[in-house]
């Protein structure tokens, strides 16, 4: 391990830039991963693994765009084993659930014994997958090795703060840790930007209304608007009421149902020319069996009224998920405009560019596709906008398809 640290620490992504041409992408182990490990420690080199599925177009992009990298491709060879699975195939559902693999891509780091040592949640670029690499073969900011700290008893705040920084970007619990850090924090401390983040790690991006730490951020919610913005704020906000209405609509003591009613519309008191709808649609899809006709009737009914921009968004993405009925599609549109005209954000404009591209209207998917790049970018989230990336090529081809076929 030290060997290989010392190593990457003599190599930047510019040298090797300019460095050898052996390998123009990552080259990938095949066989099984007994067989991976196996070379791991004859060669004593810790290994990456790529885990996949074949239907994550951010795992599709990195593929193209990062892995092909003649600079990424002569950095992991020097340094690492490199290994792709697909968790849905063979040893890929056993590895997934042995390495709390939840979310693709994710990118995950074992020693050269096979031990876990890091992981990354999502796609990156090629500095963001440096970045990653460079944590992974660093004792002072792997995974395991805070892990092995805390478990011999490091409980001081720096510690616990620096800790929950990497569990949470590794998509680890983070329960234990956060209440040993929330109970030495004062309230100046709790009220930040970062605790934020951590409480929104810790609780689920708020889904448990009934969690202290949902119910310390509705007490001071202003606080927060001043530290973070009051969109984020909102968006956590929505996210805290919507589950709230799912989790009420599973109560079937009336006394319980109707306290719990009072509750959130007292947390969230714009919300009442909606909440009937809501609920009713929650309970009708909580019915067995749903009766389909009645969940589609009452969540149109609830659209109509619903006030938020995140409903709203999420609704017409599930339409493009799951739909191919162009009458369906042009309702969802209609959706994501009325969210866009509360709040143009990535999410909601992203949404809007992918429902143009599967109604196979190309000029706007690409206007929209376009705006939501630059407000990812705007917004800090260039990450998040790989999909879009990869679907603003995709429409490339397909404009470059109608004028050839137009020239014919």
């Amino acid at each position: 391990m030290l060997m290989n640290k010392k190593v990457f620490q003599g190599l930047t992504l510019g040298l090797l830039l300019a460095g050898s041409t052996m390998n123009a992408q990552i080259t990938f182990e095949h066989g099984t991963w007994d067989e991976v490990k196996a070379k791991a420690e004859k060669e004593n080199k810790p290994i990456f693994v790529d885990a996949y599925t074949t239907w994550c177009g951010p795992c599709k992009w990195m593929a193209k765009n990062v892995f092909s990298q003649e600079a990424v491709g002569t950095y992991m060879d020097q340094n690492f084993i490199a290994y792709k699975m697909d968790m849905e195939k063979g040893e890929g559902p056993a590895f997934a659930k042995a390495n709390n693999v939840a979310a693709y891509p994710t990118l995950l780091y074992f020693d050269a014994k096979g031990e876990m040592i890091h992981k990354g949640i999502g796609a990156r670029d090629a500095d963001g997958l440096m970045e990653l690499c460079n944590s992974a073969l660093d004792p002072d900011k792997q995974l395991a090795s805070f892990v092995k700290k805390y478990e011999e008893g490091a409980r001081d705040k720096d510690f616990l703060v620096s800790y929950l920084d990497v569990l949470n970007s590794c998509g680890e619990d983070l329960e234990a840790p956060f209440n040993a850090y929330w109970e030495k924090t004062s309230d100046a401390e709790k009220q930040t930007a970062e605790s934020l983040d951590l409480m929104a790690g810790v609780t689920r991006r708020f889904s448990d209304f009934k969690s202290p730490i949902t119910q310390y951020l509705l007490a001071n919610k202003e606080a927060y608007e001043k530290v973070a913005t009051k969109e984020h704020v909102g968006g956590l906000l929505d996210n805290c009421y919507a589950y709230g209405i799912w989790g009420l609509a599973k109560v079937e003591d009336k006394k319980e149902a109707k306290a719990l009613s009072k509750e959130l519309l007292e947390a969230f008191p714009e919300a009442k020319k909606e909440f009937k709808k809501r609920l009713t649609y929650m309970k009708a899809t909580m019915e067995t069996p749903p009766d389909e006709a009645k969940v589609q009737k009452t969540y149109g009914q609830y659209l109509k009224v619903a006030k938020s921009w995140a409903e709203l968004n999420s609704a017409a993405w599930n339409v493009y998920e799951n739909e191919d009925d162009l009458k369906r599609l042009k309702e969802a549109l209609g959706w994501v405009d009325r969210s866009i005209g509360m709040e143009a954000n990535y999410f909601n404009v992203d949404t809007k560019a992918f429902l143009l591209y599967k109604m196979k209207n190309y000029k706007e998917a690409k206007v929209a596709a376009t705006k939501a790049i630059e407000l990812a970018r705007a917004e800090g989230m260039d990450d998040e906008s790989i999909s879009t990336i990869q679907l603003l090529e995709n429409i490339n081809e397909k404009l470059g398809e109608t004028k050839s076929t137009a020239k014919s």
